[in-house]
């Protein structure tokens, strides 16, 4: 799979990425292939992000995947796969033949990428998670009595040349919970949250900015909690590659308003920075996940550097810890 990425890598003229070692695209396959469903979700209702940033992952990061959506039993029949190879070359074929998918093998700044198969006689899955490698945290992203922290410095050729080229985004998602597999094998893509809050440094005495509110657009994915818990599950191969909800596979762009925090402390060199603010305002929606993502300029252009989640007032599975996998 690492050869078949860096083959198109090469062809387009990008670097190489190098393997990763973060275990959650390896456990979603797995949990995948146990629980029969081809998702972004997990059955822990944790989206790709999430499971990345347990696993102790801190980048920029995103997720490709491929698998049935219906199981196929020895009983039934059918032909046994015809070779690993040959279903990680079909994989290869099926992502380079999605856009969306494409966009993601073939992004110039991803640096390592992180891979998961499971399989048995008759399934195939398979998951690619790519990352960055621009920050390394002295203090990784840490709410604390409401205010948030985080410190650390880049590399890789990202740079600041003044102080407002980092930009610091948060997301917000509600406390995830368990969801079933035919519940969230009815989504195909996910999002990154609602953008609830961006942080601008402080001004000098005397100075006040003219606005506290910014507008953007917001792209939504449909989300499995709201497909209904009794929905059943498909009954065979063909019905479920029959089925296609539009309103599934496709994100709905919506404009919102999102207010500016001003941080009491933003400290930022060439290559490092330290951020500290109270988030009282927005950490009023309540428990939940808290992503911040860290924007920077690598050789001029706007770069997503690092995204990571915060669980606030609730306590995330410990299937990622990557201590249990050392």
């Amino acid at each position: 799979m690492l050869q078949l990425i860096n083959d198109e890598h090469t062809q387009a003229g990008l670097d190489p990425v190098v393997l990763g070692d973060n275990v959650a695209p390896q456990l979603h396959a797995e949990s995948s292939l146990e629980n029969c469903f081809m998702s972004h979700w997990g059955i822990d209702g944790l989206k790709p992000y999430m499971r990345y940033g347990l696993a102790g992952g801190y980048q920029a990061n995103g997720e490709n995947g491929r698998g049935p959506r219906y199981c196929i039993k020895a009983y039934e029949r059918y032909q046994p796969l015809a070779g690993i190879k040959q279903e990680i070359e079909e994989a290869m074929e099926g992502w380079m033949g999605s856009r969306g998918h494409r966009r993601n093998i073939l992004g110039k700044w991803h640096k390592k990428v992180n891979i998961g198969f499971a399989w048995d006689k008759y399934n195939f899955f398979a998951y690619q998670h790519f990352e960055g490698d621009y920050v390394e945290y002295d203090q990784l992203p840490i709410i604390s009595s409401d205010v948030l922290t985080l410190s650390g410095k880049v590399k890789n050729g990202a740079r600041f040349a003044k102080a407002d080229d980092l930009r610091v985004q948060i997301y917000f998602d509600p406390p995830p919970h368990p969801l079933r597999p035919t519940q969230i094998s009815r989504t195909e893509c996910y999002d990154l949250g609602r953008p609830v809050a961006a942080l601008r440094e402080p001004l000098p005495d005397g100075w006040r900015y003219s606005t506290n509110y910014f507008h953007t657009f917001h792209d939504t994915c449909p989300n499995p909690y709201f497909v209904p818990q009794n929905t059943p599950a498909f009954t065979s191969p063909q019905e479920a590659s029959r089925w296609i909800d539009p309103s599934s596979l496709f994100q709905n762009l919506i404009s919102i308003t999102v207010p500016w925090i001003t941080a009491s402390k933003w400290t930022v060199s060439s290559t490092t920075f330290s951020v500290e603010t109270p988030l009282y305002s927005i950490l009023r929606k309540g428990e939940g996940v808290y992503t911040i993502i860290l924007w920077g300029p690598i050789d001029g252009e706007d770069v997503a550097i690092s995204q990571y989640s915060i669980f606030h007032g609730i306590t995330p599975p410990d299937t990622y810890n990557p201590d249990n996998y050392n």
